[in-house]
């Protein structure tokens, strides 16, 4: 009788485990095949060079710099705040400091891309001496194209955990899910961030505008009296040069002034 309750209880035991078991292997391949779809969509977007080729909307991202001599830093300032304004950018810095008599002011603006080239024209209207104009375009379009599909990728996955969780049986296999789901979601996060920078870059282009006013001041004085010195000898050995090529006609007038000089006093 004994036997027989111990191999009834034996078999009850194995069922348990067997039952189990199948639960668990029922539970793993659902995680396998929410993690195989991450890196499936991960391959795809391999391609994104290929896709970004030929997408007709291209997403570039235009910086530059310009820099320019003026007669009143304020003024130009004002000037230039108002065609921010104008153009509905914005101010992302600013600098003001004097060196060697000039003084300098520095604005970063971040124009929209549509307007960026107009903006830069209607800038170079304003009095001034414009010394330096830089432009450069970068061409981002595969990188954004990959940074959405991973974005996409990464969503898929979370919807396949969340739908694993409502299945999830026993308390380790819910706290196994959310922990995937929080490592996803923080990617996801992460991805997001990129996306929102390269969709700022490519609708806002950046320009540092710089501007100085000259200044007089001991040293610009003294330098201006090295600069006369310095042109008042050339100007004189541009003289004696003049002088030498002419030597004909000196000679030739010296010779006709001592010839008259001579007949007045035979005269006398």
């Amino acid at each position: 009788m004994k036997m027989s309750c111990r191999m009834i209880c034996f078999v009850l035991f194995c069922l348990v485990i067997s039952f189990a078991c199948s639960k668990r292997e029922s539970f793993a391949p659902m995680m396998d095949r929410a993690i195989e779809k991450e890196s499936v969509s991960a391959v795809s977007v391999g391609g994104a060079d290929k896709v970004a080729n030929e997408v007709s909307d291209r997403r570039l991202v235009k910086e530059g710099s310009v820099g320019f001599q003026t007669d009143s830093v304020i003024e130009t300032t004002a000037k230039v705040r108002q065609l921010i304004d104008q153009y509905k950018g914005f101010v992302s810095r600013e600098n003001a400091y004097n060196y060697t008599g000039n003084r300098n002011f520095t604005i970063v603006a971040r124009i929209p891309v549509d307007s960026f080239d107009k903006f830069i024209s209607e800038l170079e209207k304003i009095p001034g001496q414009f010394d330096a104009r830089t432009i450069g375009v970068t061409d981002v379009t595969a990188q954004f194209v990959d940074t959405e599909a991973r974005l996409k990728a990464k969503k898929e996955v979370e919807k396949n955990y969340l739908a694993i969780l409502e299945k999830a049986k026993t308390v380790s296999e819910t706290l196994e899910v959310q922990r995937l789901l929080g490592e996803i979601r923080g990617e996801i996060e992460s991805v997001e961030g990129q996306l929102k920078l390269l969709q700022d870059k490519t609708a806002y282009s950046t320009l540092t505008i710089n501007y100085y006013e000259q200044k007089e001041s001991v040293f610009s004085f003294m330098k201006g009296i090295e600069k006369a010195f310095r042109e008042g000898w050339m100007g004189f050995l541009q003289t004696l040069i003049a002088a030498a090529y002419a030597w004909v006609f000196i000679v030739i007038v010296a010779t006709f002034l001592v010839f008259r000089k001579l007949r007045k006093n035979r005269k006398k």
